[in-house]
């Protein structure tokens, strides 16, 4: 939350970040307003089909990741309702829930950390390769930047060019970090509703499994007095299933425009990636490094 620059609401209070955290998320929101300008005056000027391989696809994502971020940050209410909400269920002592909440997320951490590490790498390979230009001439034009970009009228000087790909290349690394970040944000949030589900099925088929057990060895006076604590356990779990329908419709109507807008870009980056491929298909560096970026671009739809 805190790398990506995002800063997401984590508690039920409006607790302020600190300023400099501040200062350092305005700081990276410029640095990418200032990429979406080039990028965009680039789509224009330069050749379709090199505007169409290395612009639009960046350009998607990063109005993706802005159009995520502003509906997560105009909704705080919402979220901090929803995290109040199930910080009442989880502060209760029950090893149960504690067990599947845990449960729940130890298999989303691995691949998490390789989408971070593994994709971040490959974004920042991709990005560095024109670098190697430098070394063989003191003059370069638009195409020679890894995205369509327009920082000065070409020709134009090598420094001009090591500044523009250096600008690239951290806009490029930390527009990627940024939807990680969306990405494990909006899923801890499914995933702790999902716990919510299993823990009053598994919950359920335990109340009337120890009912049935007891009903099966007991007197009919015991049983009796089973059936009226199974009676209000059962009140219990129906009273906190309500509480958590609830939370799932705040859910629904927190991420259901979002995770519309993310199937919509799946389906644009496909296309684009396909292109990026064919365009590329004698070079197969750029070939693994372009697939290995859409894999992990294609990891958040599942």
């Amino acid at each position: 939350n805190f790398i990506s620059g995002n800063l997401f609401p984590m508690t039920a209070d409006d607790t302020s970040f600190p300023v400099l955290w501040k200062i350092y998320s305005i700081l990276l929101w410029l640095l990418e307003l200032v990429q979406m300008c080039v990028l965009i005056r680039g789509c224009i000027l330069v050749p379709k089909e090199r505007a169409l391989k290395d612009g639009l696809i960046g350009l998607a994502i990063t109005i993706e990741v802005v159009f995520i971020v502003v509906r997560i940050q105009t909704r705080r209410g919402l979220i901090q309702q929803l995290i109040q909400n199930l910080n009442d269920i989880l502060r209760t002592k029950d090893e149960i829930m504690r067990n599947i909440v845990i449960g729940i997320f130890k298999p989303i951490k691995a691949p998490f950390k390789f989408y971070l590490i593994g994709g971040t790498a490959s974004v920042f390979m991709w990005t560095v390769v024109p670098f190697s230009l430098v070394f063989h001439r003191n003059v370069f034009f638009y195409i020679d930047y890894r995205m369509p970009v327009i920082f000065s009228k070409e020709p134009f000087s090598i420094t001009t060019f090591v500044a523009g790909s250096l600008l690239v290349m951290t806009s490029s690394v930390y527009i990627f970090i940024k939807k990680v970040s969306v990405d494990s944000y909006m899923t801890h949030l499914i995933l702790l509703i999902t716990a919510q589900y299993k823990y009053t099925a598994l919950k359920l088929a335990m109340i009337f499994q120890g009912a049935q057990n007891n009903c099966d060895d007991a007197s009919e006076a015991k049983s009796y007095d089973m059936n009226q604590y199974a009676k209000k356990k059962i009140k219990i779990i129906c009273q906190q299933h309500n509480a958590v329908l609830h939370m799932t419709f705040l859910l629904r109507e927190l991420l259901s425009s979002n995770l519309s807008i993310m199937y919509l870009n799946n389906v644009f980056r496909f296309c684009c990636i396909v292109i990026m491929v064919i365009s590329v298909s004698n070079n197969f560096l750029s070939i693994l490094l372009v697939v290995n970026i859409y894999c992990y671009f294609r990891y958040t739809k599942k």
